[in-house]
């Protein structure tokens, strides 16, 4: 992860005990990174590049220079200036239609490479008990962040940042660091969805478009630090998972409603 700030000692992901992949988070010790188009953010992961900032002759040509540049080396000369062509053309006479067909592929790269796994410092949130983790009758499963961060099964990872006004940072199409373009597509959100404090691991696929199976990594039993039980968890589900717990040496809490106040507690229920 990229470190911004401390980082916190667990990190946490919400889950529905009766879907079976959420279940394979703890009978298999399995992360899903899912595809941005499954997100239930539309704007997740969607920032491209400001071609509309492409103002002036001088950055045109900069950036139709730099494409040949970095994209169309292997091309023959012919081959290159037709393409030099089409880009200056594209880029003077609808720059806006450009803006769209650059970023409908890009979008689809994203959906078709990325693999992304959300996870939040927040166990406590009523929020994201009831929009993940089935009305607080599913469960929270806790990782230590340090051996996430660590593992090697990510290519970058860290805190996700809320913007307080609603435009789109700026990405601009002549920065040459790819690294800090991408850092600021996949872990910028509008401030509306700040109540999650995010943290997200990120993996792309350059080898091919994979599959579901492709999608799913396993991390060791001493990843998981606790799990915790929702409030409203029906009997069945809780036996299920601490006896899977209990063979995992895995921490148990259960959640309770702290008394005349709108948060939650956790009671330990398992050593």
């Amino acid at each position: 992860m990229k470190k911004r700030n401390k980082f916190p000692r667990i990190v946490y992901k919400y889950r529905n005990w009766s879907i079976p992949r959420h279940r394979r988070i703890l009978t298999h010790n399995e992360l899903f990174l899912s595809s941005p188009k499954d997100f239930n953010d539309p704007f997740d992961t969607r920032i491209p590049p400001n071609f509309i900032s492409l103002n002036t002759p001088e950055k045109k040509r900069a950036f139709v220079d730099r494409q040949t540049r970095t994209h169309l080396k292997m091309l023959s000369q012919k081959e290159s200036d037709i393409e030099k062509k089409r880009l200056d053309d594209e880029l003077n006479l609808d720059i806006w239609g450009f803006q769209q067909k650059y970023q409908d592929g890009w979008f689809q790269v994203h959906d078709e490479r990325m693999g992304i796994i959300s996870l939040s410092a927040r166990w406590n949130s009523i929020l994201m008990w009831s929009h993940y983790a089935d009305n607080h009758q599913g469960f929270c499963i806790g990782f230590h962040e340090e051996k996430l961060r660590n593992s090697g099964l990510f290519a970058r990872g860290g805190q996700v940042s809320y913007n307080r006004k609603d435009e789109m940072p700026f990405i601009d199409p002549l920065e040459d660091d790819h690294i800090i373009k991408a850092f600021i597509e996949s872990h910028t959100k509008a401030h509306d969805w700040r109540y999650e404090r995010e943290y997200r691991l990120i993996r792309t696929f350059y080898e091919g478009i994979p599959s579901d199976e492709d999608r799913a990594i396993r991390v060791p039993n001493d990843f998981i630090a606790e799990v915790i039980l929702g409030m409203k968890i029906n009997d069945e589900h809780r036996t299920r998972i601490t006896k899977i717990c209990q063979k995992k040496g895995i921490k148990v809490y259960q959640v309770e409603p702290v008394p005349f106040r709108f948060r939650l507690k956790k009671r330990l229920i398992r050593e």
